[in-house]
């Protein structure tokens, strides 16, 4: 059985027994003798007190509430002897400097938000001292994530601030380091924390004296920082309008290309570029011309409006090498996609319909099997560009016209044209563009779509689909031709012309001799 007291550490009330409290009290006058002749003795010792109350409050609990000499050896053995501890100045040289992630550290690091580091509420600063990195690097980070994820990196960030306490207490800024909580350590923080205070505070007593000495030079730094930050902030406008720009355009296109089947990526990857890595080298090409001047103007404002001098070694280099990288990558892919486009090919085929004697025409457009679902012929491109069984349908580079006969014979012409990157391949791909179209008795029935092979990549193919009509003959234009016809008074209604020798009229007065025509269907307009 041993005799207890009551003891008031540090605000904290602990239970203690009688020769362990002997041993503490004389532990705690042997360290204040240490720092007797030191200007921040008194704030040294709250700190260290407040520690060891820490340290005796993981040592109880419910079942046990008082302090054993056994405790109060593992908590000297945590914090150091003093006589380990000698007072000089060989510390001096550190004064005011803050480390991330060089130092050798003891103990598993605690987080806490950095307040004197702080811009806003110390999130960034606290995080490099866990994470070990500049607390720049961190800062231009959160900014790009807050843009990146739409807001949710604000969200979290508050989240953090609200959650995370700052660091106070010595014990709190050393744990928050990485440093063991040790008498050494803590002498050396306070010591460290009074003198930058001291001369934070020289500084500004010096600048009070030099601004009344010469209130023009004050007026003149005060404008030039007010620039300073407008300048800040239009450059933290232009990169982070940059980001967001590179964002939304890379966004969009991938939901913009050939529709919303599949990885647009890759279908505009296979059928324009033909798999062979131009797409991407120009994509990431694009992306570092943007992101590299984005990054450094949003680097340049937070260092401005931090009045940080801390430097990223290498940093504009980095970013002066990824953009160059990116111009060379993007004039690369420029001219390797713009050689296959120098040389034209054209194909016309021409297939007479001596099977049709009759003086009307009718000329109806298939059903699009293909482009389920489109009502006109001039849709987007890409929404118009689809690629199955072995083939690549086109629905948008087609044409159609009725044109007069010179011969008194219909007929149906086949204009093929494509690019290529010399003759012989653009001829290749024009031959190679495949139409169907069907005759049956006096009716001609249209595709609305061309296909090439699979393997041809995309070249500029496109048809144009002529159907000759005799001079004098009518033509009964169905419904369905609406949507492929491209007329200035088009309508949705089975329609009556006759072709002249300037084409296609509604005036069936105009032309003199008028051949009867066959019975119209229901709805034909005359």
């Amino acid at each position: 059985m041993n005799k207890t007291i009551s003891i008031n550490l540090a605000g904290r009330v602990f239970n203690i027994e009688d020769d362990a409290f002997i041993t503490l009290k004389e532990y705690l006058d042997k360290i204040k003798m240490n720092f007797m002749n030191d200007s921040a003795a008194t704030e040294i010792m709250d700190d260290i007190e407040d520690r060891i109350a820490e340290l005796f409050q993981e040592r109880t609990n419910e079942r046990k509430n008082v302090i054993t000499s056994a405790d109060l050896a593992e908590v000297i053995a945590i914090m150091g002897k003093p006589e380990d501890y000698v007072v000089d100045d060989s510390y001096e040289g550190t004064q005011g400097k803050q480390t991330y992630g060089n130092a050798v550290h003891n103990t598993k690091r605690r987080i806490y938000r950095d307040a004197d580091d702080s811009i806003l509420g110390g999130v960034c600063a606290g995080l490099s001292h866990y994470i070990g990195w500049d607390p720049l690097i961190i800062r231009l980070l959160m900014v790009v994530l807050a843009f990146v994820s739409l807001g949710t990196a604000i969200f979290g960030y508050i989240l953090f601030w609200a959650l995370v306490p700052a660091a106070v207490t010595t014990a709190e800024k050393l744990q928050m380091r990485g440093e063991p909580v040790t008498i050494d350590n803590i002498g050396r923080f306070v010591n460290e924390e009074a003198r930058a205070a001291a001369e934070r505070v020289g500084k500004f007593g010096k600048n009070v004296g030099d601004s009344a000495r010469n209130l023009s030079h004050t007026f003149a730094q005060g404008l030039g920082r007010i620039f300073a930050v407008l300048f800040a902030l239009f450059c933290l406008f232009c990169g982070l309008t940059l980001l967001i720009s590179l964002i939304v355009s890379l966004g969009f296109s991938e939901f913009q290309f050939f529709g919303f089947e599949g990885s647009n990526w890759e279908m505009l990857d296979t059928v324009v570029f033909g798999n062979d890595g131009t797409l991407w080298i120009l994509v990431i090409g694009f992306i570092l011309v943007i992101m590299a001047p984005a990054m450094a103007l949003i680097y340049t404002a937070i260092k401005i409006l931090t009045r940080s001098q801390r430097r990223i070694k290498g940093f504009a280099l980095s970013l002066a090498s990824l953009f160059f990288v990116g111009i060379i990558m993007c004039i690369y892919g420029g001219i390797h996609i713009s050689k296959q486009y120098i040389h034209h090919g054209r194909i016309v085929e021409e297939v007479s319909l001596n099977d049709i004697q009759a003086d009307t025409l009718f000329i109806d457009a298939m059903n699009d099997d293909v482009f389920i679902g489109r009502n006109e012929l001039n849709d987007e491109f890409f929404n118009l560009v689809k690629k199955a069984d072995g083939k690549i349908y086109y629905g948008q580079a087609l044409k159609y016209r009725v044109v007069p006969s010179v011969d008194n014979q219909y007929r149906i012409e086949l204009d093929k044209r494509s690019n290529g990157k010399n003759p012989s391949m653009a001829g290749d791909f024009a031959s190679a563009i495949g139409y169907r179209y069907e005759v049956s008795d006096n009716r001609i029935s249209l595709a609305p779509y061309f296909w090439t092979p699979e393997n041809h990549t995309y070249r500029a193919q496109h048809l144009t689909v002529k159907v000759h009509v005799p001079i004098g003959k009518h033509v009964i234009l169905t419904k369905k031709t609406a949507t492929i016809l491209d007329l200035a008074d088009k309508d949705e209604v089975e329609r009556l012309l006759i072709m002249t020798k300037d084409g296609l009229s509604d005036d069936l007065d105009e032309y003199p001799v008028k051949p009867a025509p066959r019975s119209l269907p229901q709805g034909v307009i005359q």
